[in-house]
């Protein structure tokens, strides 16, 4: 059992329950208990901070093509919620006001991951969406992410007191606690994110011990949500939010 309950996050909204990066799964995810919503930003060809995770509309969307090619007008006619099922039609793909307004609504945190296809790319997204953060108030509230560390770096060193989570690199294979000690670090963070399957205790331990947490993703099935609590981890990030707040109620009754 983890020495303290970890964080329920919901990553891209409750995504086994409804079409994810939509209104409709971040909402889900909140009923269900999910005290922070991971979820994926990038700019439309106007400038618009929209909230999808692939470079390309194509897998979760009625469009075709990349995001960055498309205008917010564009973007939202798009239906994002057939794909998933029909109760979901006409969902749309939401803009970042959209869920900071969800998240001032209900008090949900947040943890933005910034995309991109290129080092420009991610560091635009980055400091833009720490900006955000910062005029709403927010930095003791949310979390910046991404895998471009390098980014992360200089939206910390820009915008003091900003939160950020790397993930790990690389995403799979073995790690030991200095390699993610020192990437935190040259992130300007006090957070990493790692794949659960790769995840060992010593590792967990180290990092820990360093001042830093560590949050297991995706932990969306029974099995890896109960191997990462017994590792002791800071946080829980998956799909299925009924699950990880059942499994954590469990380990920690009230």
């Amino acid at each position: 059992m983890a020495k303290r309950k970890p964080l329920i996050i919901a990553h891209r909204g409750h995504s086994t329950g409804a079409p994810e990066q939509t209104m409709a799964a971040y909402r889900a995810a909140i009923d269900l208990g999910a005290e922070m919503i991971e979820a994926d930003v990038q700019f439309s060809r106007d400038g618009r901070l929209v909230m999808l995770h692939d470079a390309k509309v194509d897998r979760t969307t009625s469009g075709k093509g990349l995001v960055a090619d498309l205008t917010w007008s564009e973007l939202q006619a798009l239906d994002a919620g057939s794909w998933f099922g029909a109760t979901f039609a006409g969902e749309r793909i939401p803009s970042l006001d959209a869920l900071f307004a969800l998240a001032e609504e209900t008090g949900v945190a947040l943890c933005l991951e910034a995309k991109g296809e290129t080092p420009e790319e991610y560091l635009r997204v980055a400091l833009a969406v720490a900006a955000e953060i910062v005029k709403r108030n927010r930095l003791g509230h949310d979390v910046l992410a991404s895998f471009d560390h390098a980014a992360l770096g200089a939206a910390a060193a820009r915008f003091p007191g900003l939160h950020t989570a790397p993930d790990r690199l690389p995403e799979h294979g073995p790690s030991t606690a200095a390699e993610l000690v020192a990437q935190a670090r040259a992130a300007g963070a006090t957070i990493i994110q790692h794949h659960h399957a790769d995840l060992t205790a010593a590792a967990v331990e180290g990092v820990q011990a360093a001042g830093i947490a560590i949050w297991a993703w995706p932990t969306t099935k029974p099995a890896d949500i109960e191997r990462s609590l017994a590792l002791r981890v800071d946080a829980l990030m998956g799909d299925d939010v009924e699950a990880i707040t059942r499994i954590v109620a469990a380990a920690f009754p009230e």
